[in-house]
């Protein structure tokens, strides 16, 4: 014997199936998209212009857009002409920090001159965007 539903009840049935799947869902989009760390960083790219053998520094602002802590956990650069220095390693939602990049070219081997392109990288805890590139150029006068 088969255990049918009445067809007045389908219905609402399938409307209770719908909303459970679309509470399911939100839920879901809540919990892992909106409560995570967001790191953005600005600018994402400098031009220095012209730099003399003294350098030059300049600081970036990473923020967290995100709704949760983000924790900086390494910031390195591509070159050890370029140092950098982030304030703080932990970021509340909403909040900003200073990372500090100074471009030396005296601590280079070989004297440089001219166009230069250098990288800084950022690893946080961020799942979208677990490490973020900085890029600075200069011409070295």
């Amino acid at each position: 014997m088969k255990n049918k539903i009445p067809s007045k009840y389908r219905p609402f049935i399938l409307v209770g199936l719908i909303l459970l799947a679309l509470s399911l869902g939100y839920g879901y989009f809540y919990l892992s998209s909106e409560r995570v760390p967001t790191i953005d960083v600005s600018p994402s790219t400098k031009d220095l212009g012209d730099v003399t053998k003294e350098g030059f520094s300049y600081t970036f602002t990473v923020k967290n857009m995100g709704k949760k802590l983000l924790e900086i956990e390494k910031v390195t650069t591509s070159c050890g002409c370029t140092l950098a220095t982030i304030e703080s390693e932990h970021i509340l939602p909403g909040g900003s920090t200073g990372l500090l990049v100074t471009f030396n070219p005296k601590l280079m081997k070989e004297e440089i001159k001219g166009k230069v392109s250098r990288t800084i990288f950022i690893k946080s805890n961020d799942p979208e965007n677990p490490e973020v590139e900085i890029k600075i150029t200069a011409n070295v006068v």
